[in-house]
């Protein structure tokens, strides 16, 4: 068997692959690095053997995190006693930043002192732009799962859960006293308004009316479209007479003309109102004890709010 030549075949089969190899002794040394990981460290040509990376920071300033963060996790592979897996970032020649996925294995000799480093590292670059891209993309449909795509409020999935939310802490609260409630409203005359002057108009005067909705409303009040022209507010930490002074200015302030395509658009919104906690603990309750006030101030003539009670239904007049 020709020893030599079957050496420089192993030498040339390291140097081809991808990946870098590294073996290092005990003491850190460098005793062996492939062509991908010296040109990677802008060693080509250069005699590294024994050297270790604490010099290596002199020789190589440029690099000088690479080399610390090699210390560090050689350290950790040692400690370990066993193959070790970390990340690492850094610049590659493509002027890019790269990751490389690391395993540090780890040898010690019969009396337990360190032996053999051996660092076998694989660029996962594009692995991680497309897990990147992924994430993005899941991110985006998650978002879109829960915001209404006309308005860009909360849609009907979106507002229930922050509002179920929102209800699950004031329920384990010993707060439960600070108040809230859930508003319950829409455009009065809506279908004739759609029917007569197109959809295209009243598209333009749903998202009218959810940001003139959004600007009366605090920071922290949550707002959604259920569907349609209707919608749902709930207003946290709000006592009685805050709940209905927002809701009576919100419903006067939606009463304005609305200018739509060169057309002054008249029409007025009811509301329908339920505090909690009497109307109900949950939103499916108060939305559902919202709506009958709602329905009740369509009954009374529009562009009023009507107030859940248990004992009947007051409008605010």
């Amino acid at each position: 068997m020709n020893t030599r030549s079957d050496a420089v075949d192993l030498q040339s089969l390291l140097d081809s692959i991808q990946e870098f190899i590294v073996v290092k002794d005990g003491e850190g040394r460098w005793l062996f690095c492939n062509e991908t990981a010296l040109k990677a460290y802008g060693l080509d040509g250069f005699d590294y053997i024994g050297i270790t990376d604490g010099e290596l920071i002199m020789v190589r300033p440029v690099y000088a995190d690479g080399f610390r963060y090699n210390i560090e996790t050689d350290t950790l592979a040692w400690q370990n006693g066993h193959a070790t897996m970390v990340e690492k970032s850094f610049m590659g020649l493509d002027g890019r930043i790269n990751t490389w996925e690391v395993i540090k294995t780890p040898s010690f000799d019969s009396d337990g002192k360190r032996h053999r480093l051996v660092i076998v590292s694989r660029n996962i670059t594009e692995r991680k732009l497309a897990e990147e891209a992924l994430k993005v993309s899941e991110n985006r449909l998650r978002h879109l799962a829960f915001v209404d795509a006309l308005t860009g409020i909360p849609n009907r999935r979106g507002i229930m859960d922050m509002i179920s939310q929102r209800l699950a802490a004031l329920n384990a609260s010993a707060h439960r006293d600070a108040g809230a409630a859930l508003l319950y409203l829409d455009l009065d005359n809506f279908k004739r308004i759609n029917d007569q002057l197109g959809h295209a108009v009243g598209d333009e005067l749903l998202v009218a009316f959810a940001r003139r909705t959004r600007h009366a409303l605090r920071d922290a009040d949550l707002f959604g479209r259920i569907g349609g022209d209707e919608f749902i507010i709930f207003l946290a930490c709000a006592r009685r007479d805050q709940a209905t002074d927002i809701a009576q200015r919100l419903c006067e302030a939606l009463q304005h003309p609305w200018a739509i395509k060169g057309l002054q658009i008249k029409t007025s919104s009811s509301i329908g109102v339920a505090f909690y906690p009497e109307a109900g603990q949950d939103v499916h309750t108060l939305k559902r004890r919202a709506d009958e006030a709602l329905y009740q101030a369509k009954a009374a003539g529009r562009a009023q709010v009507n107030v859940y009670r248990p004992e009947g239904l007051a409008a605010l007049r």
